[in-house]
């Protein structure tokens, strides 16, 4: 950049010029992409924020990922001194916790008839998060008595309590049988009922046995077990857990199954948002154009006598778009800078306005922040090409031929 042509844009940038139409152009695009940046940042982190709420409520009690051999079974911990070769004792540094499994889908028939569940085996409380409402766990699920575990929800569906048997078949495993081949079924006795609080769909299917019972049930081997379960520390990290289990050996079931819909609407609201907030950023933008051009009609004299003085065109488009850039630079600072300051205390400014009557989540992501301001600039600098070139253009004989 050449020192004359900052220096020439300072100056115009501090006088005040005559075009009174001009001057209110450029005060509305600075206040325009200053609001636009401020509403940008908010809407960003408060959609941030719902994100994370919706991910610690959703999948906080959710398993994360399931990972199993296609073909066998995993030896269990507790039996075998050394890990085996296909299940590396350091799992990936994004997994959090890790416990062994034996899985089944059941079919649940009560008095009041028949519903879906899923069978999991446990054998400590601190193998799902879902157990952490249960007392005497060691009591309530002792290996071999085929006790169970079941959400409040699904009590109340099926209006049993604590002592009441369940039957639980398992439709895609069967045995022959005089009469045929029948489901794979079992009598269990209810020995605790478990409340979540942040997983009512979990709470209204899920049923938890002994691991060991579990694996009886599905006839494994009291040595083996079907997987692992992972809690991650970041459950969107779970699509790296390939790059640790090929496929070609490992059969990966993850929350996304069950939950992956919902966070990609989510996802795609807060892009929406983003989308359409930026349009105010952009009309904003355009109005550089507008103030520019005004500019460069008013000072084509100036910009002529500048020319016949040895100053460049090169120089002069230079000049044109620092006036640009500063009124963009300025707008994104200021917006970057209110957008965050309001934003970190959104919570106090409800509550005094007394608008609504609950306090929204935030989360603000510095390099969100920090690429919103960035386009701005970006978009102020693309709008003030087609008015530099237009000063460029000036020709210094016609501009000064009734001077």
């Amino acid at each position: 950049m050449n020192l004359t042509s900052l220096f020439i844009a300072l100056r115009y940038w501090r006088a005040k010029s005559g075009d009174r139409f001009g001057r209110v152009v450029t005060t509305l695009a600075t206040l325009g992409i200053i609001l636009g940046v401020m509403a940008l940042i908010i809407v960003m982190s408060v959609m941030n924020g719902l994100e994370n709420m919706q991910k610690s409520n959703l999948l906080s009690s959710l398993p994360h990922a399931i990972i199993s051999p296609l073909k066998g079974h995993l030896q269990a911990r507790d039996k075998a001194e050394a890990q085996m070769d296909f299940l590396p004792f350091s799992l990936p540094p994004f997994v959090e916790h890790s416990t062994e499994i034996n899985l089944a889908k059941v079919v649940i028939q009560s008095q009041k008839g028949l519903n879906a569940g899923v069978l999991i085996g446990v054998s400590e409380p601190s193998d799902d998060k879902l157990l952490a409402s249960v007392q005497n766990f060691t009591q309530a699920l002792p290996k071999g008595e085929f006790n169970l575990l079941i959400g409040s929800s699904l009590a109340e569906q099926l209006n049993v309590k604590v002592g009441d048997q369940l039957r639980l078949m398992i439709t895609e495993n069967s045995q022959y049988t005089p009469f045929g081949r029948v489901p794979i079924q079992r009598l269990f006795t209810i020995s605790g009922i478990y409340t979540s609080h942040h997983a009512a769909q979990s709470d209204g299917h899920t049923l938890f046995a002994h691991l060991a019972d579990v694996g009886r049930l599905l006839r494994i081997k009291p040595e083996q077990v079907q997987g692992v379960r992972l809690f991650l520390k970041d459950p969107f990290q779970v699509a790296e857990l390939s790059n640790y289990f090929p496929r070609e050996h490992w059969k990966i079931s993850d929350w996304r199954e069950q939950k992956g819909e919902f966070f990609q609407a989510v996802r795609m609201e807060k892009n929406m948002m983003g989308l359409l907030i930026s349009l105010i950023i952009i009309v904003a933008v355009s109005n550089i154009v507008t103030s520019l051009s005004l500019m460069v009609v008013d000072k084509q004299g100036e910009i002529a006598i500048l020319q016949t003085q040895g100053l460049m065109k090169k120089q002069v488009m230079q000049i044109f778009i620092i006036q640009g850039a500063l009124v963009g630079v300025i707008s994104a600072v200021l917006g970057g800078g209110i957008g965050v300051l309001i934003t970190y205390y959104l919570a106090d400014i409800l509550s005094f306005v007394n608008l609504i009557n609950i306090t929204l989540p935030t989360d603000i992501a510095f390099s969100q922040v920090g690429l919103v301001m960035l386009m701005s600039i970006g978009l102020s600098l693309i709008c003030t090409l087609y008015p530099a070139y237009q000063a460029a253009k000036v020709n210094p004989a016609q501009a000064l031929r009734y001077e």
